[in-house]
C-alpha cells in the first residue's frame, strides 16, 4: 500500500462546477490490490455533516476529483462511497472507499487539429474551434 497526503477534494454533482470540500487534513491510501481500490480520509468542517450523512444514508456512489501531494498535481477521478463518519470535537472525519476511474478517451491535440482541418476550418475559425474543443474536453474531465 502507498499513502499520500490529500490536498484537494471535489465532488461532481453533475452541475456546472464540482462541489469543493475544504479540507482541514486528509489522507489517501492506494491499496495496490490490482483492483484500483483506494481509501480516502478527509478531515473537514462539521458544516458538511448533514451532506455526508445524506450521502451515506442513500448509499450513493460519488464521483470525486482528488488531488494528492501538492495542488499542482492533476486530480485523479475516483468513484467512492462514504464508509464511516466520525464526529470529532472541532470537525468530522469521513472515510471513503473508492475505485480509481480510468480516464475517458480523448483526442490528442494533433488528432483534434486534423479533424478540424478536415472540416475545412482555417485561420481564426480554426483557432477558435480548437480552443473551444480543448476547453470542452477539460470541462468534461473535471469533478
Amino acid at each position: 500500500m502507498k499513502t499520500f497526503k490529500l490536498v484537494c477534494l471535489k465532488i461532481d454533482e453533475q452541475s456546472a462546477e464540482a462541489k469543493n470540500i475544504p479540507l482541514l487534513d486528509g489522507l489517501v491510501i492506494n491499496k495496490e490490490d490490482g483492483e484500483n481500490s483506494w481509501l480516502l480520509e478527509s478531515l473537514i468542517s462539521k458544516d458538511f455533516l448533514p451532506y455526508f450523512e445524506e450521502q451515506k444514508e442513500a448509499n450513493r456512489t460519488l464521483k470525486m476529483f482528488v488531488t494528492i501531494s501538492k495542488l499542482s498535481n492533476a486530480p485523479a477521478r475516483i468513484s467512492a462511497s462514504v464508509n464511516t463518519i466520525t464526529v470529532l470535537d472541532e470537525s468530522i472525519s469521513i472515510l471513503f472507499d473508492g475505485r480509481l476511474l480510468t480516464s475517458r478517451s480523448q483526442y490528442r491535440p494533433d488528432e483534434l487539429l486534423e479533424s478540424l482541418l478536415d472540416q475545412g476550418l482555417s485561420g481564426n475559425a480554426l483557432k477558435e474551434a480548437f480552443k473551444e474543443s480543448i476547453q470542452q474536453r477539460e470541462h468534461s474531465t473535471k469533478l
